[in-house]
């Protein structure tokens, strides 16, 4: 059964704490794993999944993700915790706490460098594309990325995948935090309720389109999108290749106009030791359900089994490897 941001280790005496920790951390690791597989290949026990903010596109796609695991893989009982993003999901996910998450790729790519204490990470699929929107009211002053001097702007949730992109965002136009604007740490929902009630004066959002939370805001109160695509160059040469210029349609929001921003690839990822067999299962079911999970998450149908192999920089699992190849015989 699927719950929401469900605990992993309920209260309990320090020492049974300590030793609940150890056995989750090992029970979707095939390194050291504890799990029966009677009757079936893939590792059996909980598989918890990072996701990110209840108002998020990952919220939503690993609540629907986790509903067909289970249905498909009787064995595996899978949770959903909410998380702050990105980053969040990384260091969840080294820390044995969750066996999959979402992840952008520009942090995805912080994994690569080999930083100490972290647990390579492999992925199963490229998903969708997130969009940077940075949001202001629709009677602000603010018409440029440049107008945020001296203003209070929300960059994201600490150690969400949003407060990194910003702060890139904000360091290729020249603005630093502390100096020529005040950060306020903000998730999605904080964030809109900020801007409505006068506290920040604008905030980044990074999403698959549309994202729940930003659909009701735009329907509570009139807002704008600004500009930030001409900065895909600069952003490029300082932080790599993930990301490009991208326009949100109008529409997509009510109200809002067309916008030029920045778009860079999600995935689902894992622990480079996740049971291959079970990697495989749930490389399958992501495919084979995509149509299904998109009923309740539209950014799903944008997965296609052409990209989904690419995951550069992150290889992808053998087990998800194996999949991909399956199907072209």
């Amino acid at each position: 059964m699927v719950s929401s941001a469900r605990p992993l280790i309920s209260p309990a005496r320090p020492a049974v704490m300590a030793r609940r920790t150890a056995l989750l951390a090992g029970l979707w690791l095939a390194g050291g794993c504890a799990l029966a597989e009677t009757g079936a290949r893939y590792r059996h026990g909980p598989l918890p999944i990072a996701t990110g903010g209840a108002d998020g596109v990952y919220y939503l796609y690993g609540r629907r993700l986790a509903y067909w695991i289970d249905r498909s893989l009787p064995e595996v009982r899978t949770s959903v915790d909410s998380t702050t993003g990105s980053v969040d999901n990384l260091r969840r996910l080294s820390a044995g706490r969750d066996g999959l998450g979402f992840v952008a790729a520009d942090a995805a790519g912080a994994t690569v460098s080999g930083a100490p204490g972290r647990v390579p990470v492999r992925a199963l699929a490229r998903l969708y594309e997130d969009y940077i929107h940075l949001v202001v009211a629709g009677s602000s002053p603010v018409r440029s990325i440049g107008d945020l001097r001296g203003r209070r702007v929300s960059l994201g949730s600490s150690g969400s995948g949003v407060e990194l992109v910003a702060g890139r965002v904000l360091a290729a136009a020249g603005l630093r935090p502390g100096r020529h604007l005040t950060q306020v740490p903000m998730g999605l929902e904080e964030s809109a309720a900020g801007l409505r009630q006068g506290r920040v004066d604008a905030f980044f959002w990074s999403g698959g389109l549309p994202t729940a939370g930003m659909t009701r805001l735009a329907r509570q109160t009139p807002i704008r999108l600004i500009p930030i695509g001409t900065l895909a160059p600069v952003i490029r040469e300082r932080s790599g290749p993930y990301y490009r210029a991208a326009t949100i349609p109008q529409g997509t929001y009510p109200g809002v106009e067309a916008t030029l921003t920045l778009a860079l690839a999600n995935y689902l990822v894992a622990p480079a030791s996740l049971d291959e067999e079970l990697a495989y299962r749930v490389t399958e079911i992501l495919i084979r359900q995509r149509d299904a999970i998109a009923a309740g998450v539209p950014s799903a149908e944008l997965l296609d089994v052409r990209d989904a192999v690419q995951t550069d920089p992150i290889p992808l699992h053998p087990g998800a490897l194996r999949y991909y190849r399956s199907i072209k015989k």
